[in-house]
């Protein structure tokens, strides 16, 4: 975290640390210790912006606000981030850009780690039969992880960024920051682990389609590149404001703004909602061929018990049956039954050779005309005995 000479005399030192060791670098004065480069922020906020507008449109085209809407403010974050660090670098000596600047960038990663969240969610839900875990559930346990990380990056960051505050309060926000930072490495540990679990199971059952192999790639390069930043992010915040990490730009360019517009842009070019089913509740039965219409990410508990118990232990330790939809079909069926019929006879069902359902109601796309894209090309999958 940057520092500017502050009213406290315990930064005194730090300061002298870090004019000692970097000492080609400092600027007097400046809060960000150096005078930050005037040219890279505008040109980096126009990329976030031209992706970020991408993913507006690409949202709104392949449907998928239930699993992207989160992608273009992530960019609209970091822009307006960039734009105040652009502003802060004429204006050297002035805490508030910096401090907006900070953090601004720091609350845009988490939002990319939120999409990432509900890709992964789902893709898992697509063949939730090989889940590790319910999606509904991995997603309820993410998201409420996530934004416990927004809440102590927006108060850590802004306090550990005001040398105007006292010792205790810069110490209380670096703790509140490392510690989202930290829990955000762990919560992307355990979303390599259940994607890799997943991944292994659908490639050994013969599920493992060209679509669904390139989300999947996509996800573990997405996730790679949130965690090296966090790494990062971490190491700085550890080093201190005199650190190696701190007083030089450069990192921050490559470590933070290069390595989160290349995951905006990847996500342009392998976008989930090209990849996979428009209808967010469509997901391959037990059968591996057929297509059904589920209940979604619907959790049959209270809202607060899903935040509170997202793996439902209580549910376990009342031996009570698991939400398993995918072995109950038939409960499905009602009024998404003659959804689906409507879809059907309005050409909104879609997919050559594919058999769309609601609940326990199977209809065969291949006798109606297909006036859209296929639901999926990986619904059938080539090579089952």
């Amino acid at each position: 975290m940057s520092r500017g000479g502050g009213g406290s005399s315990s930064y005194d030192g730090e300061i002298a640390a870090g004019i000692a060791n970097n000492w080609e670098s400092y600027v007097p004065g400046s809060v960000w210790f150096y005078q930050p480069n005037k040219i890279a922020p505008p040109i980096f906020a126009a990329a976030y912006l031209a992706s970020g507008i991408l993913h507006a449109w690409q949202t709104q085209h392949y449907k998928s606000r239930k699993i992207t809407i989160l992608i273009p403010f992530g960019a609209l974050l970091m822009v307006a981030g960039l734009a105040m660090r652009e502003v802060g670098a004429f204006y050297i000596d002035s805490l508030g850009y910096l401090i907006a600047s900070i953090v601004l960038l720091y609350s845009g990663p988490p939002i990319y780690s939120g999409a990432a969240y509900f890709i992964l969610a789902r893709t898992l839900y697509y063949i939730p039969w090989l889940s590790p875990l319910h999606p509904g559930r991995i997603l309820t346990m993410f998201i409420g992880i996530d934004f416990l990380i927004e809440i102590f990056v927006a108060n850590g960051a802004s306090k550990s960024a005001n040398t105007s505050a006292s010792p205790a309060e810069h110490l209380a926000g670096q703790i509140l920051v490392k510690i989202a930072l930290i829990l955000q490495a762990c919560t992307f540990v355990v979303y390599f682990v259940v994607l890799a679990i997943w991944h292994r199971r659908v490639k050994r059952a013969n599920l493992l389609t060209k679509n669904l192999r390139n989300v999947v790639w996509t996800m573990y390069a997405s996730a790679a590149l949130i965690t090296i930043r966090c790494i990062y992010r971490i190491i700085e915040l550890f080093q201190g404001w005199a650190g190696e990490l701190n007083t030089n730009e450069a990192y921050f360019y490559v470590f933070e703004v290069l390595l989160m517009l290349s995951n905006s842009v990847m996500l342009n070019i392998m976008h989930p909602g090209r990849l996979l089913p428009q209808d967010s509740k469509i997901y391959l039965s037990t059968d591996g061929v057929t297509e059904l219409k589920g209940p979604g990410w619907r959790d049959p508990r209270k809202w607060y018990w899903q935040l509170m118990d997202p793996f439902d232990f209580a549910g376990c330790c009342r031996k009570e049956e698991k939400y398993d939809f995918w072995n109950h079909p038939e409960e499905n069926a009602g009024a998404e039954t003659e959804t689906a019929r409507a879809d059907v006879e309005t050409g909104e069902a879609k997919g050559e050779g594919v058999i769309a359902a609601a609940g326990n109601t199977r209809v065969a796309s291949s006798e109606v005309e297909t006036k859209k894209r296929p639901i999926w090309l990986g619904a059938l999958y080539r090579g089952r005995k």
